[in-house]
């Protein structure tokens, strides 16, 4: 057991969105003991996690293969209310209602079962349903009875019911239904719900934390969630006295909504208690009409990055820029675009679209991308002297670190210019048949 010790807790700040999240700065040394008596997975690169704790955390690998394991050993259906059936089997000895899918007949758990009579009981509760699933014990977990034929039966009638009701209301109405090949039926949603995959979701958090640990991982092919750990030798502040991690959430069955909140720790003993922990701003995403998986992605990524910085976002966003063809726009209106947003005059503008036809002239077709902007904007400043490349080279760098959204921002409004607008930009008419 941990020995907590005499702790002094100070309070934290916690950030509006989009801003850095910072813990205030003082002698706070909630969690010191972990250091001093348990020692820190520095080695491994966390060097604010008890090297006790460390082994209880695992790789993405690791947390992808659990979600595998399972993947083979369900089946989705979409089904007609039509289509449905209910009745009761004899399982093991045991009398259960069942729901028929497909000519093949599941046991609902209590979680599906409770999505079914919630679309039937309009709001009037379920648990009912779960009440009459359970053997009844009394305080000293003695059996009272074991639910029987008839308990089965009244579920079965309510749910058959209710069910006629909904064909002759709305015939067209179809449930999205997920089975098990060990007879469960473990969910039961409307048509509306709006599934993101588990597995996609940790790639993407792999994606923008490589290396990181999950840690208190909790779930199944289902339902995750837990923390994941960001790497020391990821962070920009590595000489901090906090650990970085993000706590997600996802759920394929309709239990819990995307969850993203990056927070910084002072500490995480070999119990897994976490000290010292400032929380940030979260993302919660319902899995409600039709979800842009792109538009998440940029989300969650601009959520971290923006409250965690963390030093491959420039290395990996500048070698992105070069990847993101820009398609649909002449590179002359993607620069266009650029100066406006960034409010260059005229003569700075020309200098950038300049400096891109020397580039496309010595190397055609390497430059049609936002690397190319990027690369135009730095070489301008040296075109321009000595009293502009600071400003130039301190674009570029701004450049590169766009979200996104920055960037589709720059495309769409790319997308809008004409003449009279490549007019009012630059200044040069040589170019501007670029």
């Amino acid at each position: 057991l941990c020995y907590y010790g005499q702790v002094q807790k100070l309070t934290f700040g916690v950030t509006e969105m989009n801003e850095r999240i910072e813990a205030y700065d003082g002698a706070n040394q909630e969690g010191q003991w972990v250091y001093d008596s348990q020692g820190v997975a520095s080695d491994e690169g966390f060097g604010h996690v008890s090297k006790d704790w460390y082994p209880k955390t695992i790789g993405y690998d690791e947390g992808m293969q659990k979600l595998e394991a399972e993947q083979g050993h369900r089946q989705d259906y979409l089904v007609p209310v039509a289509e449905l059936g209910f009745g009761i089997e004899d399982i093991k000895g045991k009398p259960r209602f069942v729901v028929s899918v497909d000519d093949q007949d599941f046991v609902p758990n209590n979680h599906a079962l409770s999505q079914m009579t919630a679309k039937l009981c309009e709001g009037k509760g379920t648990g009912f349903t779960r009440w009459l699933t359970e053997d009844q014990v009394n305080a000293k977990e003695e059996s009272r009875y074991k639910r029987d034929q008839q308990d089965a039966e009244v579920i079965d009638a309510i749910i058959s019911n209710g069910f006629r009701r909904i064909l002759e209301a709305k015939p067209d109405t179809k449930y999205k239904v997920r089975t098990y090949d060990d007879g469960t039926m473990r969910a039961f949603l409307s048509e509306k719900y709006a599934e993101v995959d588990n597995r996609w979701y940790l790639e993407q958090i792999e994606d923008i934390i490589p290396n990181g640990r999950l840690s208190h991982w909790r779930g199944n092919a289902d339902t995750i969630y837990g923390n994941v750990l960001i790497p020391d030798t990821i962070r920009e502040e590595e000489d901090s006295d906090y650990g970085g991690m993000v706590s997600i959430g996802n759920c394929e069955i309709g239990k819990r909504n995307v969850l993203s909140m990056p927070s910084l720790f002072r500490a995480i003993c070999m119990n897994g208690c976490i000290w010292g922990q400032t929380k940030g701003s979260e993302i919660r995403v319902r899995h409600i009409g039709d979800i842009d998986l792109d538009q998440l992605s940029k989300k969650i990524r601009n959520n971290i990055e923006v409250q965690i910085p963390l030093l491959p976002a420039g290395i990996e966003r500048l070698l992105g820029v070069r990847l993101m063809e820009n398609e649909g726009n002449t590179m002359k209106s993607v620069i266009a675009a650029v100066s406006d947003i960034e409010k260059l005059q005229k003569r700075d503008a020309t200098a950038v679209l300049e400096a891109w036809v020397m580039f496309e002239s010595k190397t055609p077709g390497e430059n049609r991308n936002l690397f190319g902007v990027v690369n135009s904007v730095t070489r301008a400043g040296q075109f321009l002297g000595n009293d502009s490349w600071v400003k130039f080279d301190q674009l570029g760098g701004k450049l590169v670190n766009y979200t996104d959204n920055q960037w589709d921002r720059v495309c769409n409004r790319a997308a809008e210019y004409e003449d009279d607008d490549f007019a009012r930009i630059f200044s040069n008419k040589a170019v501007l048949a670029a």
